[in-house]
Protein backbone atom coordinates (compact mmCIF):
# COMPACT_ATOMS: atom_id res chain seq x y z
CA UNK A 1 0.00 0.00 0.00
CA UNK A 2 1.19 3.83 -0.69
CA UNK A 3 3.07 5.49 2.38
CA UNK A 4 0.21 8.00 3.91
CA UNK A 5 1.62 11.23 2.35
CA UNK A 6 0.97 9.83 -0.85
CA UNK A 7 -2.60 8.66 -0.25
CA UNK A 8 -3.60 12.18 0.98
CA UNK A 9 -1.89 13.93 -2.32
CA UNK A 10 -3.87 11.71 -4.27
CA UNK A 11 -7.35 12.76 -2.12
CA UNK A 12 -6.37 16.38 -2.52
CA UNK A 13 -5.68 15.63 -6.15
CA UNK A 14 -9.12 13.99 -6.48
CA UNK A 15 -11.30 16.92 -4.71
CA UNK A 16 -9.29 19.42 -7.02
CA UNK A 17 -10.73 17.39 -9.88
CA UNK A 18 -14.62 17.22 -8.56
CA UNK A 19 -14.35 21.23 -7.81
CA UNK A 20 -13.11 22.12 -11.56
CA UNK A 21 -16.83 21.34 -12.63
CA UNK A 22 -19.60 23.87 -12.35
CA UNK A 23 -22.40 21.44 -11.34
CA UNK A 24 -20.16 19.99 -8.53
CA UNK A 25 -19.12 23.84 -7.11
CA UNK A 26 -22.89 24.21 -7.46
CA UNK A 27 -23.68 21.19 -4.78
CA UNK A 28 -21.18 22.47 -2.43
CA UNK A 29 -22.65 26.09 -2.59
CA UNK A 30 -25.85 24.66 -1.39
CA UNK A 31 -24.41 22.87 1.24
CA UNK A 32 -22.59 26.00 2.70
CA UNK A 33 -19.37 26.38 0.88
CA UNK A 34 -18.14 29.40 -0.76
CA UNK A 35 -15.19 29.74 -3.29
CA UNK A 36 -12.21 29.86 -1.09
CA UNK A 37 -13.09 28.01 1.58
CA UNK A 38 -11.01 25.16 2.90
CA UNK A 39 -12.04 21.78 2.50
CA UNK A 40 -10.13 19.48 4.85
CA UNK A 41 -9.21 16.04 3.16
CA UNK A 42 -9.36 12.98 5.00
CA UNK A 43 -8.72 9.79 4.53
CA UNK A 44 -11.51 6.77 5.03
CA UNK A 45 -9.24 5.37 8.25
CA UNK A 46 -8.71 8.78 9.81
CA UNK A 47 -9.98 9.28 13.44
CA UNK A 48 -12.83 11.26 14.04
CA UNK A 49 -10.99 12.96 16.86
CA UNK A 50 -7.86 13.80 13.83
CA UNK A 51 -10.52 15.30 11.39
CA UNK A 52 -11.92 17.22 14.22
CA UNK A 53 -9.04 18.75 15.04
CA UNK A 54 -8.39 19.93 11.71
CA UNK A 55 -12.02 21.03 10.72
CA UNK A 56 -12.48 23.07 14.02
CA UNK A 57 -9.67 26.15 12.22
CA UNK A 58 -12.00 26.27 10.01
CA UNK A 59 -14.85 28.71 9.51
CA UNK A 60 -17.89 26.67 10.07
CA UNK A 61 -19.54 24.97 7.91
CA UNK A 62 -16.84 22.61 7.44
CA UNK A 63 -16.59 20.86 4.39
CA UNK A 64 -14.93 17.65 4.39
CA UNK A 65 -13.69 14.99 1.45
CA UNK A 66 -13.79 11.95 2.84
CA UNK A 67 -11.61 9.36 0.64
CA UNK A 68 -11.22 5.69 0.62
CA UNK A 69 -8.03 4.83 -1.27
CA UNK A 70 -8.65 1.52 -1.93
CA UNK A 71 -11.82 2.15 -4.00
CA UNK A 72 -10.95 5.96 -4.68
CA UNK A 73 -14.43 6.36 -3.53
CA UNK A 74 -14.86 10.14 -2.63
CA UNK A 75 -17.49 11.39 -0.31
CA UNK A 76 -18.30 14.83 0.71
CA UNK A 77 -19.91 16.05 4.15
CA UNK A 78 -20.54 19.45 6.26
CA UNK A 79 -20.02 19.64 9.59
CA UNK A 80 -21.42 22.79 11.76
CA UNK A 81 -21.96 23.87 15.43
CA UNK A 82 -25.78 23.10 16.48
CA UNK A 83 -27.15 23.60 19.98
CA UNK A 84 -29.58 20.80 20.21
CA UNK A 85 -31.23 18.35 18.17
CA UNK A 86 -35.20 18.48 17.32
CA UNK A 87 -37.62 17.40 19.65
CA UNK A 88 -37.43 13.63 19.71
CA UNK A 89 -33.87 13.22 17.89
CA UNK A 90 -31.00 11.87 20.19
CA UNK A 91 -27.29 12.86 19.72
CA UNK A 92 -25.67 9.83 18.60
CA UNK A 93 -22.91 8.31 20.61
CA UNK A 94 -20.08 7.69 18.46
CA UNK A 95 -16.75 8.14 19.76
CA UNK A 96 -13.98 10.02 18.84
CA UNK A 97 -11.68 6.42 17.89
CA UNK A 98 -14.04 5.92 15.21
CA UNK A 99 -13.41 6.79 12.19
CA UNK A 100 -14.58 9.59 9.44
CA UNK A 101 -15.40 6.81 7.14
CA UNK A 102 -17.19 4.82 9.71
CA UNK A 103 -19.18 8.00 10.29
CA UNK A 104 -19.95 8.73 6.80
CA UNK A 105 -21.01 5.38 6.40
CA UNK A 106 -23.32 5.66 9.64
CA UNK A 107 -25.19 8.39 8.79
CA UNK A 108 -25.45 7.61 4.88
CA UNK A 109 -27.89 4.50 6.89
CA UNK A 110 -29.89 6.85 8.78
CA UNK A 111 -33.17 8.79 7.81
CA UNK A 112 -32.45 11.53 5.88
CA UNK A 113 -28.56 12.73 6.12
CA UNK A 114 -28.22 14.37 9.01
CA UNK A 115 -26.77 13.68 12.24
CA UNK A 116 -26.06 15.25 15.47
CA UNK A 117 -22.92 14.12 17.40
CA UNK A 118 -21.92 15.37 20.76
CA UNK A 119 -18.58 17.40 19.62
CA UNK A 120 -18.28 20.66 21.40
CA UNK A 121 -17.67 23.63 18.57
CA UNK A 122 -17.30 26.66 20.11
CA UNK A 123 -20.17 27.31 22.57
CA UNK A 124 -22.36 24.60 20.69
CA UNK A 125 -23.10 21.49 22.70
CA UNK A 126 -23.52 19.12 19.68
CA UNK A 127 -21.96 19.20 15.84
CA UNK A 128 -24.52 19.07 12.85
CA UNK A 129 -23.52 16.50 9.85
CA UNK A 130 -25.05 16.64 6.63
CA UNK A 131 -23.69 13.68 4.05
CA UNK A 132 -24.01 15.23 0.60
CA UNK A 133 -23.41 13.62 -2.93
CA UNK A 134 -20.82 15.83 -5.22
CA UNK A 135 -21.91 13.83 -8.52
CA UNK A 136 -23.29 14.40 -11.70
CA UNK A 137 -25.89 11.32 -11.11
Amino acid sequence: MADERALRRKAAFEVAKRLADPEIRRQFGAHGYRSGDAIVTALESDTIDDVYARMRRQAPPATVGIYWPESGRLEFTTFEPDQAPPAGQAREGIGGAATIGMLFDHVSHQQGNQLRLNLAWGAAASMHVERFTASLT
